[in-house]
């Protein structure tokens, strides 16, 4: 029960009595700082809830929050005597669950079991991500430019996911709320903290969108004139590009929501931080992102297709392979980011759950698509286990699904040199 509107409710009445019956022989409208009181007629007593949010879903609270009442006597010269919150206080004592208070909310199913769901796949895309890194770095013999943007992609993922589990746990556990009073306070001494966690959510966030449109961008620039260059682009260019970009846009962001919350004293953290115009800055430039993305390689597949007919099976096998990994990826997180742009004003269960499972597996399709199924990733796992102590490793026979990436140049745009061996990494940079 809102207090504000309890408030705002005797100030109407008392500003217009025709709104209630018998006003000549009732006790004048009047707030007692908790529930307004109106239309008890003189020497009654009259009975109202306990100005609390109750829990319906939890068994027995329905009863609970009709038994107990807070009473008030109207007396005979139209005065008012004190309210009587007896029953309430004792309902603290002995029904807390039935009541939203302390910190403490009603069961809610559906949000449990999102949380929960998030949690648990972010910490696998956690898993998989790092043992991907593991195995990106660990082979000399594949390691190029295109492997070393796979490696960035990954680390913005592995950052964003454990940032937001951190973030998770911090908000449903309370960590920044002093929950000794029923109305929870913010602990303002650890605003900060709670920003630089908010702040490195929102980062790592639109970091791994960026990374993910240079994937997209150098695998276009492999397969378009751009490869005939003779000089490769430098790597900062693409540090700064994944890794700067989103550090000027999340402090643009940061700068301009600060100056709008700083107006608002009953802010904190920044929460909600998903509101205002500004939210653009950073939902357009993931959107312009994703949605550039999808033009590459669109543009890709059309050069693909065009230039291919030309080619034997064998080469046209080849480079499908070798860009399958991005084709398929790009969807995949450009559909589990439509989340970040639009929400329904009333969520379903479908949305949210559907939500949660497509934001937070995104590291899984990484973890898969560009390392798990490379083929020469594979390649040297099973040559490790064939060197093994237990020669039974090497019966390992894994699927080959992607081409490697160090030979996503198509034929039709460079000149095969006979010194080349199939291990060399033709774009090392």
């Amino acid at each position: 029960m809102s207090v504000n509107r309890e408030n705002a409710t005797c100030q109407l009445l008392n500003e217009q009595p025709n709104f209630y019956v018998n006003a000549t022989s009732t006790c004048s409208p009047d707030f007692d700082k908790s529930l307004c009181w109106f239309n008890v007629s003189f020497g009654e007593v009259g009975h109202k809830p306990c100005p609390f949010t109750f829990c319906p879903s939890v068994p027995g609270c329905s009863k609970v929050a009709v038994d107990y009442n807070v009473n008030r006597q109207c007396f005979s010269n139209g005065s008012w005597s004190d309210s009587v919150y007896t029953d309430c206080i004792d309902l603290l004592k002995s029904h807390s669950h039935c009541i939203v208070g302390f910190c403490r909310t009603c069961p809610d199913l559906l949000r449990e079991t999102v949380i929960n769901v998030s949690l648990t796949l972010s910490i696998i895309s956690i898993g998989v991500l790092v043992t991907a890194l593991v195995l990106f770095s660990i082979f000399d013999s594949i390691q190029c430019r295109r492997l070393a943007i796979h490696k960035n992609l990954a680390t913005a993922f592995v950052l964003r996911f454990a940032v937001l589990a951190i973030w998770t746990i911090a908000s449903t556990s309370n960590v920044f709320r002093d929950c000794s009073h029923f109305n929870p306070i913010p602990l303002r001494n650890w605003e900060w903290l709670c920003k630089s966690i908010l702040w490195l959510v929102i980062y790592f966030q639109v970091s791994s969108v960026m990374w993910m449109l240079i994937e997209g961008l150098y695998l276009y620039s492999r397969f378009t004139v751009f490869a005939m260059r003779h000089t490769e682009t430098p790597y900062f260019v693409y540090l700064f590009s994944g890794w700067g970009i989103p550090l000027v846009v999340v402090t643009a962001w940061t700068i301009v929501h600060q100056s709008h919350s700083s107006a608002n004293h009953r802010s904190f953290c920044w929460l909600p931080y998903a509101q205002g115009n500004h939210l653009w800055i950073l939902a357009g430039t993931m959107g312009a992102a994703l949605i550039l993305n999808v033009l590459l390689l669109l543009a890709i597949v059309v050069i693909l297709v065009q230039k291919l007919r030309t080619e034997n099976s064998a080469e046209s096998k080849k480079i499908w392979r070798t860009v399958k990994a991005t084709i398929l990826l790009v969807p995949l997180l450009g559909i589990s980011n439509i989340p970040l742009f639009y929400e329904p004003t009333k969520p379903s269960a479908i949305y949210m759950l559907g939500s949660a499972i497509l934001q937070h597996s995104q590291g899984i399709f990484i973890a898969v698509l560009y390392c798990f199924l490379n083929h020469e990733i594979q390649v040297q796992v099973r040559r490790q286990f064939s060197k093994a102590p237990f020669q039974w490793f090497s019966f390992l026979k894994l699927p080959k699904r992607f081409d490697s990436e160090r030979t996503e140049k198509p034929m039709f745009l460079i000149q095969p040199k006979p010194s080349t061996t199939d291990w060399e990494c033709k774009w090392r940079s």
